[in-house]
């Protein structure tokens, strides 16, 4: 008698899932298109269950959480300098960088605006720099908002990839915005 043939595993082994194995999977998936992003979608992409990443992260904004501030981590920052408007500088240009080559997650940004110590250690890298400067409380609540706007929006058009945008998505442009508001910055600091 033949032994029986054996049917290869559509689904993995329970637990043998990792949360960087589903991350991974979601940041493929959200590429696609932030509507894309589903459990199911990202469970598909681990040949796995949905129940499986449940394990993990109990919802689907748990999930989108964890994803942001994984992308957040990837930004950059640079030692503190005896500069402190290079460093808040080299700060922006990470920041820009990081958001340019995650830009699935730009939208999800904007309704998540606090997903986690990714977030909280860019805000306190800005804020001591602004404070190096001179540069505290409300006046420094601003200047980390303008720095957010430019590079949210700018990364938005950017990676839209509109002909529409043409000279004004090049990245000579952004430098010279990023110029313009870090001189602003300072020109405040030079107040008091």
């Amino acid at each position: 008698m033949d032994a029986p043939e054996s049917v290869p595993r559509t689904r993995r082994a329970r637990g043998s899932l990792t949360e960087a194995e589903i991350l991974d999977a979601a940041e493929r998936v959200a590429s696609q298109g932030w509507d894309a992003l589903t459990m199911r979608a990202v469970a598909a992409e681990v040949a796995s269950s949905a129940m499986a990443l449940y394990r993990y992260f109990p919802t689907k904004d748990d999930l989108v959480e964890a994803m942001l501030d994984r992308v957040l981590w990837r930004v950059a920052l640079p030692e503190p300098t005896g500069d402190w408007l290079a460093d808040l500088r080299a700060i922006a240009e990470s920041h820009s960088l990081t958001l340019l080559e995650n830009s699935w997650a730009i939208a999800p940004l904007f309704s998540h605006p606090d997903p986690g110590p990714g977030a909280n250690r860019i805000g306190e890298a800005v804020f001591v720099a602004l404070a190096r400067g001179g540069i505290v409380d409300a006046d420094a609540i601003a200047a980390f908002s303008a720095l957010l706007a430019l590079n949210y929006g700018w990364v938005s058009f950017a990676s839209a990839g509109s002909p529409a945008l043409g000279v004004y998505g090049e990245t000579g442009n952004y430098d010279r915005a990023l110029g313009l508001l870090l001189a602003g910055i300072a020109a405040r600091a030079v107040r008091g």
